[in-house]
């Protein structure tokens, strides 16, 4: 299970395809740790997950469950989830950001679209849903649908992402506002 592929790996190329080639193919260390935000995300998640175990957002009944880690069989890729509500005929994710910008943009449908699919092949029940929280200075809930459509371009991102591994060669990406706080941006051509 150490080799195969995770859905941080394929939000990675989610947000740029060149991750996949430096972190993965020539195994250039992001160094992720070392930057505040990083560390201020992860305290915050450690903080939640050991303070907060029985709070449940008011909207959805179940049993809930935190920390995770699933394993998907058919198609090879793990996966860890913040928070779960499990009711008797489906499951809401919840994943919660450090982050005072709320967007749900292709990073995050992507993890959401992987975490679906691993909690439905892992307890046979549906993801029709999840609420994603951003709380930094403000906490904010956002539901998000979970579809068909999201679940299938998260996979086709995960293949993508496997394809780089396999093939060794740098995929294209386009230069934006990402490259100004990209861990790489001093090697990416």
């Amino acid at each position: 299970m150490s080799n195969c592929l995770t859905v941080t790996n394929a939000v990675e190329y989610a947000f740029c395809p060149r991750f996949t080639y430096f972190q993965l193919v020539l195994g250039i260390e992001q160094r992720e740790g070392k930057r505040g935000t990083v560390q201020s995300g992860r305290a915050f998640h450690s903080r939640h997950s050991s303070t907060n175990k029985n709070y449940k957002i008011k909207r959805f009944e179940g049993i809930k469950q935190t920390e995770l880690l699933l394993y998907s069989k058919k198609y090879a890729f793990s996966g860890k989830i913040d928070e779960a509500i499990e009711a008797d005929d489906q499951i809401l994710i919840i994943e919660r950001k450090y982050s005072d910008y709320i967007f749900i943009g292709s990073t995050i449908k992507t993890q959401l679209g992987l975490l679906a699919i691993l909690l439905e092949e892992n307890t046979g029940k549906k993801v029709n849903q999840a609420v994603v929280v951003f709380d930094k200075k403000e906490r904010v809930e956002v539901p998000v649908k979970i579809t068909e459509k999201m679940k299938q371009k998260a996979l086709l991102l995960l293949q993508q992402t496997s394809r780089v591994i396999e093939t060794n060669r740098m995929p294209y990406s386009k230069h934006d506002n990402r490259c100004t706080n990209c861990c790489y941006r001093k090697i990416c051509p």
